[in-house]
């Protein structure tokens, strides 16, 4: 039905340029009484066929951070020192060392018989550690002797329909589009098609990827009006539980944003989740009262009526109505048209929480607002200074506060019920918040800007030079956090990198990061301060 509805509205002979290019080409025809040449736009032919990129990281680490569980395998994430047995080693043992390696392959087919108005896409993942696990099934894992691991993940599966706008109708006017996107897809938290976005377009706009930043099922309206509006309507099952039973989690989403300037953004979102699982959904449990939100930083609230150390009383079940509304600007945010940029944003995050046999529900309402600048001072596009704050609010109540009813009042994120479902990346660090550039293995002290409810202000900043522009790069940099409440967690932390380009597509990188004076959320300080050094080498192959 879809196809058919893309068929319906995209005439094959109405073929116009792909926005947001201009997609002409200058036909020169000699005209007999004229000696000047006539210039006659004519069509960039649609795109069809079969389209590949890959990228290829490997990743050799040196740390003093270990796991203490010898069940741990494969992926690891969430919470320094937390509920992923992440420790950091005492002094004398041996520091730890391991090689990760990882192949995303994303594919794109357009067949010729649409004129490229539908495209089939696809994106899959094969990653390990080098020696950890052969012969055997699962993700992540299949980098031992030997090899032959089952271990190809699926990470984004849909099917993309231009409804209107260039390779679709004329009627739609030049720089007016809309494209329908049905299946396994990126979920972001701002308007943009993940599909045709530049980086900065998806960490530097809307919610720049700190509530929800990861794959998910269901349907996505992107719409392009005049070059001016751009807007996203988006419908997605999170988890699917009992088909004949109302246990359920969706998302809904709505965004847009409007272009005044050429440099200048303004946009507003409203999102709204629905939870009826009761905690169920998932193998560690979904929402703020599950074990998968603590362990990646989110609040886990204790809503049980009685919280002494000495209760027998279970857990109940809890489910959610959860919204959030903010707004956004940006001035120039990629740097694509001066030395100077800037975004911000501010967000509401409000619903409920309903707990099972209860006569109150718990209220929610907490508050996020994020603010970055950039400078490039010096040529090369590394030569940029950059400073960014965080700020949530915290739930002074306390987990234990609220099985009578009380407020929460810190923010929730995608991370209560996914694993690494926010991607927050424009910090710059690599252990007081989640590192970007992680494979496997990515732990933080403040893993969710929730900080596990204690509320967060964090600063972070770097200061970077191209001494061969746009070949060679040194930065260093450096963030804090502080929690409002003893819930929270807290540090500071230093950090340095070099990065080159030893040939096209491929980046060839050393970098390291110390902490200092850090805990984690409701832990003492580390005995030790924790450490991390690494290589990285990334090709994108296309």
């Amino acid at each position: 039905m879809l196809l058919y509805l893309a068929t319906l509205l995209s005439p094959a002979r109405a073929q116009t340029p792909e926005w947001p290019g201009t997609g002409e080409q200058a036909a020169h025809v000699l005209d007999a009484d004229d000696a000047e040449p006539e210039v006659v736009p004519v069509a960039t032919p649609p795109k069809t066929g079969l389209e590949f990129v890959g990228i290829l990281d490997v990743k050799p680490t040196v740390s003093n951070i270990t796991t203490s569980s010898a069940y741990v395998n494969g992926q690891i994430v969430g919470t320094l020192g937390g509920l992923n047995s992440t420790t950091v080693q005492d002094k004398g043992e041996i520091v730890g060392f391991a090689t990760e390696q990882r192949a995303s392959t994303f594919f794109k087919y357009r067949p010729k018989l649409l004129d490229g108005r539908a495209t089939l896409g696809a994106a899959f993942e094969i990653d390990f550690a080098w020696g950890d696990s052969s012969y055997g099934t699962g993700g992540n894992t299949g980098g031992a002797f030997g090899a032959d691991q089952v271990n190809l993940q699926t990470r984004r599966l849909y099917g993309k329909f231009k409804l209107w706008g260039p390779g679709g109708s004329k009627a739609a006017g030049k720089g007016t589009s809309a494209d329908l996107v049905a299946g396994l897809q990126f979920v972001g938290d701002g308007v943009y098609d993940p599909d045709t976005a530049k980086l900065d377009d998806l960490t530097r706009s809307g919610g720049h990827l700190l509530f929800f930043g990861t794959e998910a099922a269901g349907l996505t309206l992107y719409g392009v009006q005049n070059n001016v509006l751009r807007y996203r309507a988006g419908a997605y099952t999170l988890y699917e539980q009992g088909l004949a039973t109302a246990d359920d989690i969706t998302l809904w989403m709505a965004d847009a944003e409007w272009r005044p300037a050429y440099a200048v953004r303004i946009g507003a979102h409203a999102w709204y989740l629905r939870d009826r699982a009761g905690g169920a959904a998932g193998v560690l449990g979904s929402g703020p009262t599950s074990a998968l939100s603590g362990m990646q930083g989110g609040p886990r609230l204790d809503l049980r009526t009685d919280t002494s150390a000495t209760s027998t009383e279970v857990a109940p079940e809890t489910s959610a109505a959860l919204g959030w509304f903010g707004g956004d600007v940006g001035y120039d945010p990629g740097l694509d048209n001066g030395r100077f940029g800037a975004t911000g944003n501010v967000f509401l995050d409000t619903g409920r929480l309903y707990v099972l046999d209860r006569k109150k529900d718990v209220p929610v309402l907490g508050v996020l607002a994020d603010v970055e600048a950039r400078f490039r001072y010096a040529a090369g596009a590394g030569s940029v200074i950059r400073a960014e704050a965080l700020y949530t609010s915290a739930d002074t109540a306390g987990a234990a506060g609220h099985g009578d009813g009380q407020a929460y009042g810190g923010v929730m994120t995608g991370n209560s019920y996914g694993i690494a479902a926010s991607s927050w990346t424009t910090h710059g660090c690599m252990l007081l918040f989640p590192d970007p550039t992680s494979i496997n293995r990515q732990v933080a002290v403040v893993y969710d800007p929730s900080n596990a409810g204690g509320g967060l202000v964090g600063l972070s900043g770097s200061v970077g030079y191209d001494p061969l522009p746009n070949k060679l790069t040194v930065t260093a940099g450096g963030g804090y956090a502080q929690a409002a409440t003893a819930a929270g967690g807290h540090g500071a932390e230093l950090n340095a990198r070099v990065s080159g380009h030893p040939f096209p597509l491929s980046t060839l990188g050393l970098a390291g990061a110390v902490l200092l004076d850090a805990a984690s959320p409701g832990q003492a300080a580390f005995a030790r301060n924790p450490w991390v050094v690494y290589t990285s080498f990334q090709w994108i192959v296309i």
